[in-house]
């Protein structure tokens, strides 16, 4: 028996994480560091947890999106020792700042929010890994989504 398909699909080749460019900043986003050596910067995102609503005039049980809540974040980067924007990190997760971070993926597309540092640990390995900081924290408020050709738009094309 045919079937009639649902919608046309051609696949596409997904975006490597590789080339992803992560920034930080600790004045709202008027200056920026580079975050060099990121491993792994954590899920980006909100999810709000389900809410019970359920009213006896209902026969199954309903549910609305409560209150947006983040999960806790960890970035996982290479302990570069001579570099002034990690100090610039580890001097803010020791004092425990809120930043600004933003990630750059390979196809343009951008996402910003602020993180509230809880501190950092240099992680343990084996003999022949090398050094790596594991930056802990909590995002702050919603991510900002955009596109690098959107910002190079609001730039005035710069």
């Amino acid at each position: 028996m045919a079937h009639t398909q649902l919608y046309d699909y051609e696949p596409k080749e997904p975006v490597l994480l590789g080339g992803t460019h992560s920034q930080f900043s600790t004045d709202g986003g008027t200056t920026w560091k580079a975050l060099r050596g990121a491993q792994e910067i954590g899920d980006i995102g909100d999810i709000a947890e389900s809410v019970e609503c359920t009213t006896i005039d209902d026969s199954r049980k309903m549910y609305r999106g409560g209150l947006k809540d983040s999960s806790e974040k960890e970035l996982t980067i290479y302990f570069y020792d001579d570099d002034a924007d990690q100090k610039a990190l580890i001097a803010a997760a020791k004092a425990q700042q809120t930043v600004t971070v933003r990630h750059q993926w390979p196809n343009g597309t951008i996402a910003s929010y602020d993180l509230k540092l809880l501190g950092y640990q240099i992680m343990s390995g084996s003999a022949d890994g090398f050094m790596q900081l594991k930056v802990s924290g909590r995002q702050a408020s919603d991510v900002v989504w955009s596109t690098a050709a959107e910002q190079t738009k609001s730039n005035g094309g710069k």
